[in-house]
């Protein structure tokens, strides 16, 4: 039974490296290096990828009342966010937190990039459905978490994660709503 758990342990590890790498090239590459992301005066400026995702969306009023106003500050948190997202991930660190918040970032994304015909949706159902298996199966035993499971038992159980993702995620939305 010991060999089964431990390829469980590796085939997530391979699972938590890949979507770390998906987070990380979106947060750091296409983002963090991409001097037009944050840039109004440029054709990759976020603004108007948003402006274009809003188009037809089934969350176009959600765009326009709580991003639009907070373009930049919303960037921002989206590059912040895929960078945490993916460091954490990769090392299993308070992995089903991170997976909360990022399926929620996904699920954004995915009810945004749909109905506008970009083929980005599929990487975002994608993400989502890895970030669930994250966040119910946890990031295995080769990870940070395992390791500070014996000391921290609250890491092994992933309702109070998914719940204080959920909280984090409308925090920042009622705070863009009000700021």
């Amino acid at each position: 039974m010991k060999s089964l758990r431990n390829e469980s342990s590796l085939e997530r590890l391979i699972l938590r490296l890949a979507v770390a790498s998906i987070w990380l090239d979106a947060g750091v590459f296409n983002k963090l290096l991409n001097p037009g992301f944050l840039n109004a005066g440029s054709t990759s400026y976020i603004g108007f990828t948003v402006q274009y995702l809003a188009e037809g969306s089934p969350i176009r009023g959600f765009l326009y009342a709580v991003v639009f106003p907070h373009v930049y500050t919303v960037g921002v948190l989206v590059m912040i966010g895929e960078i945490s997202f993916g460091v954490l991930t990769l090392l299993g660190l308070m992995s089903r937190l991170a997976s909360t918040v990022a399926l929620y970032t996904n699920l954004i994304y995915f009810l945004s990039a749909y109905w506008t015909g970009t083929e980005e949706y599929g990487i975002n159902l994608l993400l989502m459905l890895l970030n669930l298996y994250l966040v119910v199966r946890g990031p295995g035993q080769l990870s940070l978490d395992s390791a500070l499971s014996t000391r921290f038992k609250v890491l092994q159980n992933p309702t109070p994660w998914a719940i204080a993702g959920t909280v984090i995620y409308v925090i920042v939305i009622l705070y863009l709503l009000i700021y």
